[in-house]
């Protein structure tokens, strides 16, 4: 399949994600390992990685109540470097709604996951969320049409806030 940049579906998600602006607080980049084992990661690989990652990092917040009570971060993520051919590295804007947890906390408990992630390359980069202008930066190599690079069904979003 050609990969296609489609602008209208980059403004869609934009929008869609823009939803969720009031409850970001990370924004953050992950650097990926490009080969494991000797075998090159895909895109494909990639995100079933790091939707591992998400289910672990969630683990360690919630303990059972992940998976009991279907508690969640809010997490939505971009894969970029694909296309512009730089180091594999996931872009992503979290936030914590169901837990009171402080910046460094959080901050904290994500370097501990990925660190504790053998595809990773322990490189990390999280910053205070300000706006919007951080999903539109992840968005800037992330749409196209065969949804390597973002895929909306990969984000978590809380129970709480899938009425948005």
């Amino acid at each position: 399949m050609e990969r296609r940049y489609d602008e209208r579906l980059q403004t869609q998600t934009e929008t869609w994600m823009a939803k969720y602006d009031e409850h970001l607080t990370h924004a953050c980049t992950f650097t990926c390992k490009q080969e494991v084992a000797g075998v090159e990661l895909t895109a494909e690989q990639l995100w079933k990685c790091w939707e591992n990652y998400c289910k672990y990092l969630n683990r360690i917040i919630y303990k059972h109540a992940a998976k009991k009570h279907n508690k969640s971060l809010l997490i939505m993520a971009t894969l970029h470097g694909e296309l512009s051919h730089k180091c594999l590295h996931i872009h992503a804007a979290i936030g914590c709604v169901d837990r009171e947890l402080s910046f460094d906390e959080l901050k904290g408990l994500l370097n501990k996951a990925w660190r504790d992630m053998r595809w990773t390359k322990n490189i990390t980069e999280i910053k205070p969320y300000k706006d919007k202008g951080w999903i539109g930066y992840m968005l800037n190599e992330s749409v196209r049409l065969d949804l390597n690079s973002v895929d909306i069904t990969r984000c978590f979003i809380p129970p709480t806030l899938k009425t948005l």
